[in-house]
């Protein structure tokens, strides 16, 4: 237990699959053609000096990822054939459409390729788009990390033949990062540009100033690093926090390394747009400089998050000295035509109570403080303005009337977008519910968050031109931004986790032209830019994938409806008693510990363990029990092992003789030998749900663990890639196995593969402890698997464990039970007992404890699979009888609240109850894990209709109930209290 494309092998290069390359995000126009380009060691890049930008990202990502750069040559030098091909200059025969900088065409032929851009961030773009046309197979993990290197056979990159036209839908096509909060060193930095510019994105934010930290030198104020620039500790936890960690954090850049870093991204074609905080968010330099506040102190750096009340002082001229002397420092480093000036946020109390304030308001005529903000904005933007450059403010600017030529960054929500394009501002569009990349990209993320939910759908399906815009006043939205504001974001990985995948939907919200935009399509395109993060060694959250066939969904749905079912572990481990087959597994594991007379010699002992075959007999045998008993407890599924990962297989095979049904097993001759027919037969007439366990390693097969080399662990111990030929025969092995589970065995519901280590190399991820001991490519071919599995069983599910994508179609957390709710399908896989195959006097959990377990699990929108073991004479324990009797008997009185029914929020109220909702929402559900009530049952954070009327399930009448704002109280008679009234738990209904 423990935890439909083909390949098309050339010998010209490595393979390719018989779909295209996905792309994102998606070109304006693409023309799919017959042949191929293959790119390898004696391929030339064909390019002018000027274009050494897309020439020098395109020769690193090669030997990053291929291990091989190409040789530069110019025109002059240019081959007969074999060549790639790179024009600066419009070309004229395609007759692009003329849109914003940036557009390409790019043809693959057999003979070269060749990009021609308008200009040389069009050459650029089309670097970006040939870099996905590159394979993302053979992948290996090299000590250096993922990469794609050719076999022994294969001599190069094949690229399929293809014409594609290209250009930008938007001009502006940005991604923020915040530094303030938490600091990152230049390097990163420079890979988060990296990531933009993988995306065809072009501009990056550097929000360089907070009440956090000051983080970039001002020669002139040198006080604003070294004193702003650190503060003495971080809050711990969510805002307010439980705490100060007090340790310091702090740091900042040079204006060496400020221009180090404009260089690396003009290079990649991306202009910086500098922020500079003000008058609010400036806690760090009143710190430095407390002359520059209201009050004159004394400040601190904050170490706390939120929005402070001391801001810069609107009427004292030296601030605006200041900051014009801060801004000829800042302006020369960046060459955009923008500084971001901020204008968020910025409490007034301070001004309300500051003489010199309210001297500017009254000597100005300003009608109040939003009026002292706009004239604190007008009088910076004519500044910059003096200096050549234009600023750009989040959407508070507007308050109290717009500086002439000031753009604006529409946050909070898209009304101050619209109302600036309205008076012909240019706006850039960035709203919190769309792209804020803060936010968690699941209801219920483990990891710390400023709260909010954005998943990668919403992004995708974010439109920046809104409704309501005259055709004159849309052309203003130049654009949109996502936004990492970085309060709880505090190293790279984190990063990487909150852009990827959302920044690769949003680059084709940008990008690509609205209406090409398809989610299903960029769904199974993100499939293989999984890949690619991988390969740039990025983290990222993968987000379930939910199947594409109606007939899927809708069996999944009925399988999600049934809340209850039954796995068992059986095979002829059981005569032994050990933990199933993990023994054989040359691992130093406490499940693979050998025991007996053979334990001391390896092979001695795995001869004895094949030969258990040859004793197995379970005569009791009798699944139609088993099925009533299960029936009896309110299961609704079971899942069967029809093999486990030693091979041996509990059905009628015709790939092996490792099996119940040979002549070496004593229960061939009995009738019911065919053990998962039988089973899967006896269920199937209860009408459960049916589901076959397979084990995807197969550690009998030769093709698996081949004979020539000793098993080293769990894994396949030779090379597939090195051995294709063997590889392939366990492929085939597989797919015949499972083909006749699908054809001879009747209906089928799902079909659960375990053995998640038997898995393409790219999908292994390094922070699960036992995958990155995964060192081979397992690929065995899911999608035909899958296809043809749901050829013969329309609408299967497919349970592929702990390899996410396309062929999980619902996770399945093992022996634990998830701290919240999850949106998308899951169950949890727990045993009775302790363990999951037959143990002589296993200690079995009390039926409380599997009640109060099954509430919890579907409270937080989960199934339970609950496990056991049948004995070798073919038997459950007596325990286990009793145990699902009882589980039974409560079923039959508060089942309606688990079966078809829902999470809701909140999905509990302290430890012991436990909220659910039928699917119609009318009625909730609380379950109360103690059948001793007191006189009140509070609920906290369930407010509910006034005539809603709460019942107890299983007793007559109606209860009352107050609500005390967000409380329901329910009032328990005086009969009902402080007695036992039921078995286990106990369950309102609120209707």
């Amino acid at each position: 237990m423990r935890t439909l494309f083909f390949l098309v092998v050339l010998n010209t290069g490595i393979p390719v699959f018989a779909q295209h390359p996905d792309i994102i995000p998606q070109p304006v126009s693409t023309q799919w053609q017959e042949g191929n380009f293959v790119i390898n060691t004696g391929t030339v890049l064909v390019a002018d000096t000027s274009d050494g930008p897309s020439v020098n990202f395109f020769n690193a990502y090669l030997e990053q990822i291929y291990g091989f750069h190409l040789r530069v040559v110019g025109e002059d030098r240019q081959p007969a054939a074999g060549y790639i091909r790179l024009y600066n200059h419009p070309d004229r025969d395609p007759g692009i459409v003329p849109g914003p900088e940036g557009r390409y065409t790019l043809k693959v032929a057999s003979g070269a390729i060749v990009i021609r851009g308008d200009t040389h961030t069009g050459v650029f773009y089309g670097i970006q788009t040939l870099l996905q046309l590159l394979p993302v197979k053979p992948y290996v993990l090299l000590s250096t990390g993922p990469a794609v290197r050719s076999t022994a056979k294969m001599s190069g990159l094949t690229i399929p033949a293809v014409t594609i036209e290209d250009y930008p839908r938007f001009a502006y096509r940005g991604l923020m990062l915040d530094v303030g909060r938490h600091f990152f060193p230049v390097d990163l930095v420079k890979k988060y540009i990296d990531y933009i510019a993988l995306h065809k994105m072009n501009y990056f934010h550097w929000h360089l100033t907070e009440d956090q930290g000051w983080r970039i030198e001002i020669k002139k104020y040198p006080l604003l690093t070294q004193v702003g620039g650190y503060r003495s500790g971080t809050i711990i936890g969510h805002h307010p926090g439980t705490g100060n960690d007090s340790t310091p954090h702090g740091g900042f850049y040079t204006q060496e390394q400020i221009k180090e870093v404009v260089k690396y991204a003009a290079d990649r074609y991306i202009t910086i747009l500098p922020e500079i905080e003000l008058p609010g968010h400036s806690s760090a330099a009143l710190t430095a400089y407390p002359y520059l506040g209201c009050t004159g102190g004394p400040y601190h750096v904050q170490q706390t998050w939120g929005v402070f009340r001391d801001v810069y002082c609107a009427g004292n001229d030296s601030v605006f000295q200041f900051l014009q002397d801060v801004l000829d420092e800042v302006i020369p480093l960046f060459p955009g035509a923008y500084i971001h000036i901020g204008g968020d946020e910025c409490p007034k109390d301070s001004w309300k109570q500051c003489p010199k304030c309210q001297r500017r308001i009254k000597e100005n005529g300003l009608k109040d403080e939003n009026g002292l903000q706009s004239y604190f904005v007008q009088r910076i933007e004519k500044y910059i303005n003096s200096k050549g450059k234009q600023i750009i403010g989040w959407d508070e600017i507007l308050e109290g009337g717009l500086a002439p030529n000031a753009s604006v960054m529409s946050w909070r929500g898209e009304k101050g977008g619209i109302e600036a394009a309205k008076d012909n501002h240019d706006v850039v569009m960035t709203p919190g519910d769309f792209v804020y990349f803060d936010h968690s990209q699941l209801q219920n993320d483990d990891s710390l968050t400023i709260g909010g939910y954005l998943p990668v759908e919403k992004v995708y399906q974010y439109e920046p031109v809104p409704p309501g815009l005259t055709a004159e006043q849309a052309k203003h939205v130049k654009g949109a931004q996502a936004n990492l504001w970085t309060e709880y974001v505090t190293n790279q990985r984190k990063i990487e986790y909150m852009i990827f995948p959302r920044l690769s939907a949003l680059s084709e919200v940008l990008w690509s032209p609205k209406e090409k935009r398809n989610w299903p399509d960029f769904e199974r395109r993100l499939q293989t830019q999984y890949i690619r993060y991988q390969l740039w060694k990025a983290n990222y959250y993968r987000a379930y994938m939910p199947p594409a066939d109606s007939s899927v969904r809708k069996k999944l749905a009925q399988w999600q409806d049934s809340k209850f079912g039954l796995l068992m572990h059986w095979g002829t481990y059981s005569q032994w008693g050990i933990v199933e087959s993990w023994s054989i597994c040359p691992e130093d594991e406490g499940w693979t510990e050998r025991r007996g007379p053979y334990s001391g010699n390896y092979f001695d002992y795995l001869k004895a363990y094949r030969n258990l075959q040859t004793t197995f007999n379970p005569t009791h045998f009798d699944p139609a029990k088993w099925a009533a008993a299960a029936k009896a407890a309110g299961m609704k599924y079971v899942v069967f092992t029809t093999k486990h990962h030693d091979g041996f297989c509990m059905f009628d095979t015709k790939q092996t003789d490792y099996k119940i049904t040979s002549p070496k097993t004593p229960f061939s001759a009995n009738p019911r030998s065919n053990v998962a027919k039988e089973v899967f037969d006896a269920f199937r007439k209860e009408d459960f749900m049916i589901g076959a366990y397979f084990s995807k390693p197969d550690w009998n097969s030769q093709q698996y663990w081949w004979p020539y080399f000793p098993p080293k662990d769990r894994n396949v111990n030779y090379d597939p890639a090195k051995y294709p030929e063997r590889w392939q025969a366990f492929k085939d092995y597989t797919y015949n196995q499972i083909e006749e589970l699908m054809t001879g065995y009747g209906r089928m519901d799902l079909l659960w593969l375990d053995g998640g280590w038997v898995r393409p190399l790219n999908t292994v991820a390094p922070a699960v402890e036992w995958q990155p001991s995964i060192t081979y490519d397992q690929d065995i071919d899911m999608a035909r698997i899958a296809g043809m599995a749901r050829q013969h069983q329309p609408g299967l599910i497919v349970v592929d464990r702990s390899v996410p994508g396309e062929f999980e179609n619902y996770t399945t957390p093992e022996q634990q039970v998830p701290s919240h709710p999850m949106q998308d399908p899951w169950e949890s896989c727990l045993t009775m007992g302790n363990s999951w195959s037959y143990v002589p006097n296993d200690h079995y959990k009390s039926a409380t404890e599997l009640i109060h377990l099954l509430v919890k699990i579907v409270s937080r929108g989960g199934n339970l699979l609950l496990n056991v073991g049948p004995s070798p004479d073919g038997e459950w324990d007596d325990t286990a009888y009793s145990r699902l009797q009882e589980i039974g008997a409560w079923m039959k009185v508060n089942g309606e609240g688990i079966y078809n029914s829902k999470p809701r929020s909140p999905f509990a109220s302290g430890n012991n109850i436990f909220l659910t909702q039928s699917k119609d929402g009318a009625s909730t559900y609380a379950f109360y894990l103690d059948v001793s009530l007191p006189a009140e049952v509070t609920i906290d954070g369930l407010k509910v209709p006034a005539k809603s009327k709460v019942a107890l399930l299983g007793h007559k009448g109606l209860l009352k109930w107050r609500q005390e704002g967000k409380k329901l109280i329910i009032l328990i008679p005086a009969a009902l209290q402080h007695q036992a009234i039921g078995q286990h738990a106990v369950a309102f209904k609120i209707s």
